[in-house]
């Protein structure tokens, strides 16, 4: 497992990660190992122990062709085994049992499966036009493919996050799949949304992760339609966007958008990530591949804030509106425009929420994946 930090805030590998062990019974002696981490950055239940990724880990040959390729999906990792004698059963999380070599090996494995790798790859294969992307994303299809074969051939079990990433693995590989909803994270307990007054600014929030293989296209063409119509827009929306633009052909668009009276506000780390996106008024998800939003979409919409999203944004989430959902540039923007009219949000409900948090609650994961791996 790596993490990943945004201000104070870990990552959402980390948070789901975090969730789940915190559901764990505290009669189970359970062990925790972090791939190339000698600590980990967040606080564990008490009855789980951190184990050194060093001390059972050793490099057994030298990196291959394959890791060294860009952009490559093993890296270094073939290059390790680890001794797992002591262990009776072995959880991978997320994806990497066809990584490492063990030795001693007479547990029982499973996984944990968050976004399907082959699916993100054929979506962007599919999606992206550019002919280098495409190459890169039938590269990463093949590896992760072989990732997939291997997790479902060791496994006792795989668990997902998503419908489609379990009927894949049944379907596919004729594994045991079983899907759990990916749950809301206690983070955002305490909460609450801003009001949107009378005579203020709607704020839209990009909440990060637009980088062009995610984005690009509809983004792009988002922020083109902000241009066309910034001289009526200015007096009405602000926009607030979160972490590094990545890609030079957004920044110039914004810049343009910037010098045309737009007020945008840009802000790399949020030392506190639930509390930056409780001051939004309206958080956008304009993707065009999926991967890695899942935090973004249920803190949001369990706070009771409102949201537009692709549908891939929306993917698995619970009680969704028609309100939410938009797939192109001009869909989103009737749906903006929908909210300035109206000067109306349509964040959920109390009694939603709850059906949201219900659905998505952690504690599935104490029924449905310790209860059954015990």
């Amino acid at each position: 497992m790596s993490h990943q930090k945004q201000g104070n805030v870990l990552g959402g590998a980390v948070i789901l990660a975090n969730d789940i062990l915190s559901v764990t019974n505290p009669d189970l002696n359970v062990d925790l190992i972090v791939y190339k981490k000698e600590k980990i950055m967040s606080e564990l239940p008490e009855h789980i122990n951190f184990v050194s990724w060093s001390k059972l880990a050793n490099r057994t040959k030298k990196r291959n062709f394959l890791g060294m390729l860009p952009k490559n999906l093993y890296h270094d990792i073939p290059c390790y085994t680890i001794d797992v004698q002591a262990y009776h059963k072995i959880i991978y999380y997320p994806y990497f049992t066809a990584l490492f070599l063990l030795k001693n090996c007479n547990a029982q494995i499973y996984t944990i499966g968050m976004d399907s790798g082959p699916m993100i790859y054929l979506r962007g294969f599919v999606r992206h036009r550019n002919l280098i992307t495409r190459a890169f994303c039938l590269y990463g299809f093949m590896q992760a493919l072989a990732i997939d074969k291997k997790a479902a051939g060791v496994s006792e079990k795989v668990f997902t996050v998503g419908k489609a990433d379990a009927e894949f693995y049944r379907a596919v590989y004729l594994a045991d799949a079983k899907y759990i909803p990916h749950p809301i994270t206690p983070l955002i307990d305490g909460y609450s949304p801003i009001e949107w007054n009378k005579g203020e600014k709607l704020r839209l929030c990009f909440p990060g992760g637009l980088t062009r293989y995610y984005a690009s296209g509809l983004m792009d063409d988002l922020i083109r339609l902000f241009i066309k119509r910034s001289e009526e827009l200015k007096n009405k929306i602000q926009i607030s966007f979160l972490g590094k633009i990545r890609y030079k052909q957004l920044k110039n668009k914004m810049d343009h958008l910037s010098s045309l009276g737009v007020m945008i506000e840009y802000t790399e780390f949020a030392e506190d990530f639930e509390e930056y996106l409780s001051k939004q008024h309206l958080i956008l998800l304009p993707l065009v591949n999926g991967g890695g939003t899942k935090n973004k979409t249920l803190s949001s919409l369990g706070m009771g804030l409102d949201m537009i999203g692709t549908s891939i944004a929306m993917e698995n989430v619970y009680g969704v509106r028609k309100e939410h959902v938009a797939e192109t540039a001009e869909d989103f923007m009737r749906l903006i425009d929908l909210r300035i009219n109206q000067h109306k949000l349509y964040g959920l409900k109390e009694e939603e929420i709850q059906r949201l948090k219900s659905y998505h609650s952690v504690n599935h994961w104490r029924k449905y994946f310790w209860n059954e791996i015990q």
